[in-house]
């Protein structure tokens, strides 16, 4: 086996397994995972955090928790268990004993393997990186070659820095991990202990939000690596002489899943429709999916066979103000909420569907906009973040920003009418799928990892 070129990987939230399902950054993970494997002479190995999951394989193994995964905002579909929350007594434990077994398990590898690790990627700006520094550090001291450590920055984390820096909610995000970040300086290389090497941002939008937080660390070593998505899993309709009336069909089998005490029964996704928009997101304000929802109560007053499929969930109390909102408030009569669902699940939904709609605010980057066309379904969303890089006119439609939530509901209703009565399903639909398909496959953003890694080497050896 000696000669291959080993990657290690520290996740931050945890893959899609034994029942368990994945935030975004947990299947980015998974998806970066086996894509370096699939590689010649390349070998990924990556730790992620569960409290549910319990086991290690040749190259994965679980950072075993006794509560939920620790997040940077409120909300998150796996979780509720907040950074911020924790006592800084706890944060340092879980620092502490992440940086055992992260740097044990690296040894036991190198050992069993006969071959040295020559780069390591952490997955968000926050703990991820602070522990592969100390890992690193501690490799160097013990006479190791010092080895590229690249941060993949998410969106979540830097939020939770610009909440803490802005001040204007200092009871829920008091100024405490920001300070921690810039005193411990990894992502200033001027600091003695030494910073990360390399910045991979998804988005514009992101380089930017990055750089406003850490302006020590110098923009031109902050790239954009635009998020990939798993082909194997997200296709067109393989069946080219399927129908709306076929696709629609196929939608019987998803049955919702009503919140905890509600009145509302399980029920599924009526065949006697004609047209489906699609939805999947984390119950977060930013995500707004409450205007969405307003959205629906126009189109269905206007076309009132058009169902409204809504994938995520959250928190109880999140899952009863949206499942109130549509089923009660708005009265909304084709609408479905289907709860988390598996990758496959989500790709045929995409694929069933005539329109993606994600009208988030600020967008990191937007995986499940280029996921949703991978389909072969035109998306729309609204005009900002980083669906701005890669959502145009031919593969659907970004409608304008704005704050005010009746502007934005009428806006996205006006545009999803337009999509459906268009038929852009037919028309920039294909267009959406090879767009996907030539520029954001996981395989193509890690083989552009590996091509700045090998830059980042090479400068090291000099």
């Amino acid at each position: 086996m000696a000669g291959r070129r080993l990657i290690f990987q520290l996740g931050t939230n945890n893959w899609q397994r034994h029942g368990e399902f994945a935030p975004g950054s947990g299947i980015l993970h998974e998806a970066h995972h086996h894509a370096f494997n699939s590689l010649p002479g390349t070998h990924s190995y990556s730790i992620y955090p569960s409290k549910t999951q319990r086991f290690q394989q040749d190259d994965v193994k679980v950072f075993e928790l006794p509560h939920d995964i620790p997040i940077c905002e409120s909300i998150s579909p796996v979780s509720n268990y907040r950074w911020h929350n924790m006592s800084d007594e706890d944060v340092a434990q879980y620092r502490s004993r992440l940086t055992r077994e992260v740097s044990d398990w690296m040894a036991q590898i190198e050992a069993r393997t006969g071959d040295e690790f020559g780069l390591v990627i952490a997955h968000h700006t926050f703990l991820n990186p602070l522990v592969m520094r100390d890992v690193l550090n501690a490799r160097a001291d013990a006479g190791r070659r010092r080895i590229p450590l690249i941060c993949f920055a998410h969106g979540t984390a830097l939020k939770m820095f610009a909440h803490e820096k802005a001040g204007q909610n200092v009871q829920e995000f008091p100024a405490r991990f920001l300070p921690m970040m810039q005193n411990e300086g990894v992502f200033d290389p001027s600091c003695a202990r030494g910073s990360v090497d390399l910045v991979a941002t998804i988005s514009n939008q992101q380089v930017d939000a990055f750089c406003d937080i850490f302006p020590a660390f110098p923009k031109d070593r902050v790239i954009l690596s635009p998020n990939g998505y798993n082909q194997d899993i997200f296709q067109p309709d393989p069946d080219e002489t399927s129908n709306a009336r076929d696709r629609i069909h196929r939608l019987g089998d998803y049955q919702t899943k009503p919140f905890e005490g509600s009145k509302h029964q399980q029920r599924c996704v009526d065949g006697d429709i004609d047209a489906v928009v699609a939805f999947c997101g984390k119950f977060a304000d930013w995500k707004r999916l409450d205007v969405l929802l307003h959205a629906a109560a126009i189109y269905e007053g206007r076309m009132p066979k058009t169902a409204t499929v809504i994938v995520g969930s959250g928190p109880h109390e999140d899952q009863v103000n949206v499942q109130s909102l549509a089923l009660d408030k708005l009265d909304l009569q084709n609408v479905y909420f289907l709860g988390p669902r598996r990758q496959d699940e989500l790709a045929e939904i995409f694929r069933c569907a005539d329109i993606g709609c994600f009208p988030s605010k600020n967008e990191p980057f937007g995986l499940v906009f280029i996921e949703c066309m991978a389909c072969g379904t035109p998306v729309i969303g609204a005009n900002s973040g980083g669906p701005r890089d890669f959502v145009t006119e031919d593969v659907g439609a970004l409608v304008a920003e704005t704050d005010d939530k009746s502007d934005l509901a009428q806006s996205l209703a006006s545009k999803i009418i337009e999509a459906i009565n268009s038929n852009w399903k037919s028309t920039k639909g294909p267009v959406a799928a090879q767009r996907a398909r030539q520029d954001y496959s996981v395989l193509a953003q890690c083989k552009q990892l590996l091509e700045a890694a090998d830059g980042l080497n090479k400068n090291l050896r000099n």
